[in-house]
């Protein structure tokens, strides 16, 4: 695995462009930030860097689009029973198990998504998929080619007890909140990690 420069959430760069709950001004720096395209390979299309990210720079500001009860492939988890579908460019972020992005959640109701390690222009985006969903449906085999592929995208309770992302307390705030419906190793350590 890469090396992942862990960033305090205390040292998070907030977007200073954003002085209100601008979903607009948003829209905007999600333009300036990235662009989506093929990434030419299984995946169809991907976020890619437009510019050079710093760890703990916002790349993407994730938007709701709709809420949904039920799973699908084109959802993000957001607690127990609420599944979003995100704007664009967020819905083509592609799932890494060695992923350059995390993510934490934005005063719009979703995720932003920030850079862990330092980004070049060009370079694909994404994020471990497992960081917010408890299981992971329409995606199964993973296809990111990383040195430490898990092999599946799975779920939460499926990361590795060790997972840096884990240990940073970069992953969604309802599994952190409710550890107890997660296998006891790991629900042991959100306790930790979340304290």
């Amino acid at each position: 695995m890469k090396e992942i420069v862990m960033v305090p959430k205390s040292r998070v760069k907030k977007c200073g462009s954003i002085l209100s709950d601008d979903v607009g001004c948003a829209r905007r720096i999600n333009v300036r930030n990235v662009t989506v395209r093929d990434t030419g390979g299984k995946k169809g299309r991907g976020v890619f860097a437009a510019r050079r990210f710093l760890p703990g720079e916002i790349v993407v500001i994730g938007l709701v689009q709709r809420l949904e009860k039920v799973r699908t492939e084109y959802t993000i988890q957001m607690d127990w029973n609420v599944h979003a579908i995100f704007e664009e460019p967020a819905i083509f972020s592609n799932h890494s198990c060695d992923p350059n992005l995390a993510i934490i959640p934005n005063r719009f109701g979703a995720y932003s998504f920030i850079a862990i390690r330092e980004i070049s222009p060009n370079v694909e985006v994404t994020w471990d998929y497992a960081t917010s969903e408890t299981e992971c449906v329409g995606v199964s085999t993973c296809l990111c080619s990383a040195a430490q592929c898990r092999g599946t995208v799975g779920g939460f309770p499926k990361l590795p007890r060790d997972h840096p992302l884990l240990t940073s307390a970069f992953y969604a705030p309802y599994l952190q909140r409710n550890p107890r419906h997660l296998p006891r190793e790991i629900g042991m350590l959100a306790r930790i990690v979340g304290s």
